[in-house]
C-alpha cells in the first residue's frame, strides 16, 4: 500500500514538473502596424523604446507573414489554416455585381467546429484568457450559457473574456485592454496561462490621449483634421501618437511579468494582423498597404521574447507566417494534433531555439474577393525561398503614376484579364522589377505550386462575371 501510494505520488510530482515547465504565453497583437512602424525595423517616426527593448531582448523576424486584412489573420491564427482551407479570406463577402469577376463568398464566421489554438492550449491544462478585438466574422451565438463576470458572451472558441468587456470591446486609448490583461496574468501567475491582448490600435479611427498627440506635435508633427485620417495628411501627430502609446502598453506587461518573477519562463509575443493603411502610413521600402498581397500588406512586425530559450538582440529572416503559430504553441504545450486535423504551418521552435534545421516549403495566400478600397482585384501569391509570384484571375488596377485621392484611395489604370508578376524579393524587396518575362520557367513552375495548392485546400475560386459592365468599374474619385 506505501509502494503503491508513494509511486502514485511520485507520478503526480512528474507530472506537475512537466507541466511547470510548460511556457506562458503572452500574444499581443496590433491592428493595422506597418512592418517598418518601430525603431527597431527602421522608423525615424515614431518613437518605440517599449518595443524596442523587446527586439533587443529577444529575436526580430524580418520576413514574417500575415494575411492582408484583419479578419483572416485572426481566422488563420486561431485555425493553422490558410483562408483557402477556412473560406474566411477577406472581410469582403461579395464583389460589384459589374466587376470582371465573381467573387466566391465566404463562411460568415469561423465555424464553431473548428479546434481552435485556444482550446488546444486549454485542453493541455492551459488558463486562457483574451480581451480586445475577436473579429472572426461573428457573432456566433451559443446556447452554451457561458458567462463571465455576469456577462454573456457569443461561441468562445476556448477563451476565458476576462475584464468588463465583450470580446469586441473599445480598447479606449489601449489602456484598458492592458488592464484586462495585466489582471488576468497576477491571477493565474502560477500557470501555465495564455493571454491573448488583440488591440484595435492604430486602426482608424485615431483615438489616442491628447498630451500624447501633443508630444508628437513638439517634435514637429502636424495634427490630423480628421479622425480617419487623410492621405494630405501624413503621417500626423495622431498616428504617431497612437503607435507609441501602443509601445507604452507592451512595457506595461514586461514590466508585470519581470515584476512577478515570470519573465523567464513566459514568451511573450509582438505582431500585426496586416500592413499599415497607406491612407495614413507609408510602408516604404515596401510596396503596397493593407488589403494587397505585395509586402507592404502581408508583412508584419514581428517579435518574440522568450529569456531562456531566445538569445537577445538575435534576427531570424527566414520567411514565417502566422499559421506558424498553432503548431508551435502546440509543440510548446506538449500535444499532439487531433487525429485528422490539418495544419497549413510547421512550428517555430526551431527557429527560437536555434538549434535544429527548420524546413518550410513555401508561403501561400488566397484573396479571391475585391477590395475596391485597397486597388485589389481577387489574387493568389506563393513565395517560394527568395522568389514570389502573384497572380491575378481576371483583371488587375495599376496604380503607377497616379495620385492617391484626399482619403488615400488608390486610382488605377484598368487592366482586363490574368496577370502574373514575379519578383526576387531579396534583389527587390520593393517589387519594382516584374520578372515574369524575363524568367518565364521560374514563374510557371510557382504558378504550377499554387494550382497544386489550390487544389489541396479546396480554395474557393472567382469566376468570370457574364454581367460585367465595363463603364462602371473604375475608381469613383469622390471617394
Amino acid at each position: 500500500m506505501f509502494r503503491a501510494s508513494f509511486l502514485l505520488f511520485c507520478l503526480t510530482l512528474v507530472t506537475v514538473t512537466l507541466a511547470d515547465e510548460r511556457p506562458n504565453i503572452v500574444i499581443v497583437m496590433a491592428d493595422d502596424l506597418g512592418w517598418n512602424a518601430l525603431g527597431c525595423y527602421g522608423s525615424e517616426f515614431v518613437q518605440t523604446p517599449c518595443l524596442d527593448r523587446l527586439a533587443a531582448e529577444g529575436m526580430r523576424f524580418t520576413d514574417a507573414y500575415a494575411m492582408s486584412q484583419c479578419l483572416p489573420t485572426r481566422a488563420a491564427i486561431f485555425s493553422g489554416q490558410y483562408g483557402a482551407r477556412t473560406g474566411l479570406t477577406s472581410v469582403e463577402t461579395k464583389s460589384p455585381s459589374y466587376a470582371p469577376m465573381i467573387s466566391p463568398g465566404r463562411p460568415k464566421a469561423l465555424e464553431p467546429e473548428v479546434y481552435t489554438l485556444f482550446e488546444m492550449l486549454r485542453d493541455a491544462g492551459y488558463k486562457t484568457g483574451m480581451s480586445g478585438k475577436l473579429h472572426l466574422g461573428g457573432p456566433i451565438t451559443t446556447n452554451s450559457g457561458l458567462k463571465n463576470r455576469g456577462l454573456a458572451y457569443f461561441h468562445d472558441y476556448g477563451l476565458q473574456w476576462v475584464g468588463t468587456g465583450t470580446p469586441n470591446r473599445n480598447d479606449k486609448y489601449v489602456s484598458a485592454i492592458t488592464d484586462d490583461l495585466i489582471e488576468f496574468i497576477e491571477e493565474n501567475r502560477d500557470g501555465p496561462f495564455v493571454a491573448y491582448a488583440a488591440h484595435l490600435s492604430p486602426h482608424m479611427p485615431m483615438d489616442v490621449p491628447p498630451s500624447s498627440v501633443q508630444r508628437a506635435v513638439d517634435r514637429g508633427f502636424t495634427r490630423s483634421s480628421n479622425p480617419r485620417g487623410l492621405y494630405s495628411e501624413r503621417v500626423s501627430a495622431d498616428y504617431v501618437a497612437m503607435i507609441e502609446y501602443l509601445d507604452q502598453s507592451i512595457g506595461r506587461i514586461t514590466d508585470k511579468l519581470d515584476e512577478l518573477g515570470i519573465a523567464d519562463n513566459t514568451l511573450l509575443l509582438f505582431l500585426s494582423d496586416n500592413g499599415g493603411l497607406t491612407r495614413v502610413w507609408d510602408n516604404a521600402p515596401l510596396r503596397g498597404g493593407k488589403g494587397q498581397l505585395y509586402e507592404g500588406g502581408i508583412r508584419v512586425p514581428f517579435i518574440v521574447r522568450w529569456p531562456v530559450n531566445v538569445k537577445a538582440g538575435s534576427t531570424c529572416n527566414d520567411p514565417v507566417h502566422v499559421v506558424d503559430l498553432f503548431p508551435t504553441f502546440m509543440e510548446l504545450a506538449g500535444v499532439q494534433p487531433r487525429k485528422g486535423q490539418i495544419l497549413d504551418g510547421v512550428s517555430l521552435v526551431p527557429l527560437f531555439k536555434q538549434t535544429s534545421y527548420f524546413r518550410r516549403d513555401a508561403i501561400f495566400s488566397h484573396h479571391p474577393e475585391y477590395v475596391v478600397a485597397y486597388a485589389k482585384t481577387p489574387c493568389s501569391m506563393v513565395r517560394k525561398g527568395n522568389y514570389k509570384l502573384i497572380h491575378y484571375f481576371g483583371d488587375y488596377l495599376d496604380p503607377t503614376g497616379c495620385e492617391p485621392g484626399r482619403s488615400g484611395a488608390l486610382y488605377g489604370k484598368f487592366i482586363l484579364g490574368s496577370r502574373t508578376e514575379l519578383y526576387n524579393l531579396k534583389l527587390d524587396p520593393g517589387e519594382t522589377q516584374n520578372l515574369s518575362h524575363d524568367m518565364p520557367q521560374v514563374a510557371e513552375k510557382l504558378l504550377t505550386d499554387l494550382e497544386s495548392w489550390w487544389s489541396s485546400t479546396g480554395a474557393r475560386m472567382p469566376k468570370p462575371n457574364p454581367n460585367m459592365d465595363r463603364s462602371k468599374w473604375k475608381w469613383n474619385k469622390d471617394d
